[in-house]
């Protein structure tokens, strides 16, 4: 869709259309006229047709909108019409390969008719997938920048071809001598065997990458291929629908046209080419194409993870970071039966939620809040709450702190689902208090702009090892602090483990990594930096401070084993702490996880039908305002709701 505020000053672009039959499901089409010598100029004119009709052949046009100010006119059914420059080049080359019959949004929509726009989004997607060809037209550079971008593209496909048979072959044999190793080494130690194993698949991996870096390009070849990827084409939002409907679609760079799966697969044995902003721009063209895969295969695709896969797209309106991709999407239809360009924006993500909630039988949406937000609902229209580390790794689908851990999926309010009232902005939900936050550790982002030391504690300290203490770390029962800061802190993203006793792994982990001098520590200096944090604001669990339950002597020597276990539990600690959460307990004793906006006195909930607990904080009018998701050990399976159906009530969420 198109922007039509820079025309709104052009008297002379006014466009003669004709009511569309919704009934008949009838859309536009642009019928251009073939080039005369005599005169060179476009000429067109508008003609209607319905989508019911399957012997309608037209070109659908996927194209950036451009410079506002830059401006070509055609001539259309009789009138001198300006359009943008990039729309005049793509029917230009459409003319110039005998395509006569296109659909561009910009001309075949009434653009300053908003029901009719409204309608057309609802319509985009069996447009595009109706269409003969789907031409995605890229305004080029120089001509010789094109040739030396196709003479790339050709080589290293057919360069490619060779390495990737012979490198299967390489695998095979390496399967093999690995397996003859196995044989005829089965009496020697599997540390032996392991390495043999792993050499022969390393040299493999070299000769791949030797194989890929020998593909260079030549300095002409390396301009164009920037040149293509710093189009603007790739950004726009409305692109995502029109390339994934249709498995007819060429990519036209100027004149010289390309397979977009060929191209991927180039890009991708060029990627050490590929750095900086561009890196992001190759990352994102990658998720267009795992969407067009999902489309052409025809797997279901719902909203909120399309919005994740597409947070960098651009639009000139803003609604339209969300109506572009409700084509793609199983749900999208539901979520926004009409997508208006009048209606408030805040009144479409408020009904958003609300029928997500509805379809989804939980209140997810509501409680995982990504950017700081006034409302109980998220903005569906801001692109940074979709790229939020939950939306993320849930999209990935990898076990860490905010999705689901190695235990399984959250289900802290247990099988119940979401039972509300709207009242105006507002919404009533039943749920039940935990607690009051009584105190909480600084998040990672703030221990890394404290400036505190990586590689040294600020103040050492250590336990002395005594019966008191064998009890508490070795006891066939170690204490609710210890067994909460090893789930907490490791186990919550980690397998399981057999034989291996809460709170084993935790009193030699700072011991060692000050005294020993540990390499590890090089590996983990984030961790440090947190734990001083932690030291200099003394945070306190039990009475104790936090490092005084990692910093225990011992002198029992560390085998190969445990060194393997202290460097992954450093690795996993510091892994979790990315997810920029507070460390804190409420004033009932339970420890766990905190959004990083959560402050002492904040309460924590549970909301019927959320997977996690939040933390809410109470409003001066009256009401609560939603912090954000948090990890309590002990209740994110639902043992806590048995009690806390005793006390539901009534929660009020601005």
């Amino acid at each position: 869709m198109t922007d039509v505020s820079a025309f709104c000053a052009s008297p002379d672009r006014a466009i003669s259309y004709s009511p569309l039959s919704i009934t008949r499901n009838e859309i536009r089409i642009l019928v251009i006229e073939p080039p005369s010598p005599q005169d060179n100029r476009i000429r067109c004119r508008l003609e209607h047709v319905s989508l019911f009709d399957l012997h309608n052949d037209f070109v659908a046009l996927s194209y950036c909108w451009g410079d506002h100010t830059a401006l070509k006119r055609i001539i259309l059914s009789g009138d001198m019409i300006p359009i943008t420059f990039n729309l005049y080049k793509a029917l230009e080359e459409l003319r110039r390969r005998g395509f006569y019959r296109v659909w561009a949004d910009d001309l075949c929509i009434n653009q300053y008719d908003d029901e009719e726009r409204g309608q057309q989004v609802l319509r985009m997607g069996a447009i595009y997938r109706s269409a003969s060809l789907v031409f995605a037209h890229l305004r080029g550079p120089g001509l010789s920048w094109q040739q030396a971008l196709a003479d790339a593209v050709k080589r290293i496909s057919r360069r490619a071809e060779t390495p990737r048979r012979s490198e299967k072959e390489e695998r095979i044999q390496a399967k093999r001598d690995a397996r003859k190793k196995r044989k005829s080494t089965r009496n020697q130690s599997a540390d032996r065997e392991i390495q043999h194993h792993s050499q022969n698949y390393t040299e493999v991996s070299r000769r791949s990458v030797a194989r890929r870096h020998g593909m260079e390009l030549s300095a002409a070849e390396e301009t164009a291929l920037f040149l293509l990827l710093d189009s603007p084409y790739w950004r726009r939002a409305w692109i995502i629908q029109e390339i994934s409907m249709n498995p007819r679609l060429t990519v036209v760079w100027g004149r010289q046209a390309f397979d977009f799966g060929q191209l991927i697969q180039v890009f991708s044995l060029l990627d050490n080419y590929i750095s900086g902003k561009r890196e992001k721009v190759w990352d994102h063209i990658q998720r267009l194409y795992k969407i067009r895969t999902y489309q052409l295969a025809s797997k279901p695709l719902s909203l909120v993870e399309a919005l994740g896969l597409c947070y960098l797209a651009r639009a000139q309106f803003i609604r339209d970071h969300v109506f572009a991709l409700l084509g793609l999407t199983h749900d999208g239809a539901y979520l926004v039966p009409f997508p208006s360009y009048t209606q408030p924006q805040e009144d479409i993500s408020r009904d958003m939620t609300i029928r997500m909630v509805r379809s989804t039988g939980n209140f997810d949406i509501v409680v995982s809040k990504g950017q700081e937000i006034d409302t109980w609902y998220p903005n569906w229209f801001d692109p940074r709450y979709w790229h939020s580390y939950r939306v993320t790794q849930l999209r990935l689908g990898r076990p860490n702190l905010l999705t689901y851990t190695s235990y399984g999926q959250y289900r802290s309010s247990g099988h119940h689902t979401p039972s509300f009232k709207i009242y105006g902005q507002d919404i009533v939900a039943r749920g039940f208090f935990l607690g009051a936050i009584a105190d909480c550790t600084p998040t990672l982002d703030e221990a890394k702009e404290s400036g505190l030391p990586t590689t040294e504690l600020i103040q050492s300290r250590s336990w002395k090892r005594n019966s008191r203490n064998e009890r508490l770390f070795f006891g066939p029962e170690p204490t609710a602090i210890v067994k909460a800061l090893c789930w907490l802190l490791i186990d919550i993203t980690r397998p399981r483990m057999k034989h291996r006793r809460p709170g084993m792994h935790l009193y030699t982990l700072l011991n060692t990594l000050l005294h020993k001098r540990e390499m590890i520590l090089e590996q983990v200096p984030y961790l440090m930096q947190w734990l001083n944090c932690c030291e200099a604001q003394c945070f306190k669990l039990g009475g104790k401070r936090l490092v005084a339950y990692f910093s225990m002597k011992s002198s029992t020597p560390l085998s190969v084993g445990d060194r393997d276990i202290l460097e992954e539990d450093c690795r996993t600690m510091q892994k979790n702490l990315r997810s920029n959460m507070r460390l804190g307990y409420t004033d009932e004793g339970e420890m766990g996880w905190f959004h990083h906006n959560t402050r002492i006195g904040d309460q924590v909930a549970i909301l019927l039908g959320s997977s996690m607990p939040c933390v809410l904080r109470q409003r001066a009018t009256g009401g609560y305002t939603i912090v954000g998701q948090c990890i309590i050990d002990g209740v994110m399976k639902g043992e806590a709701v048995r009690k806390g159906l005793q006390r539901l009530q009534d929660i009020q969420l601005h």
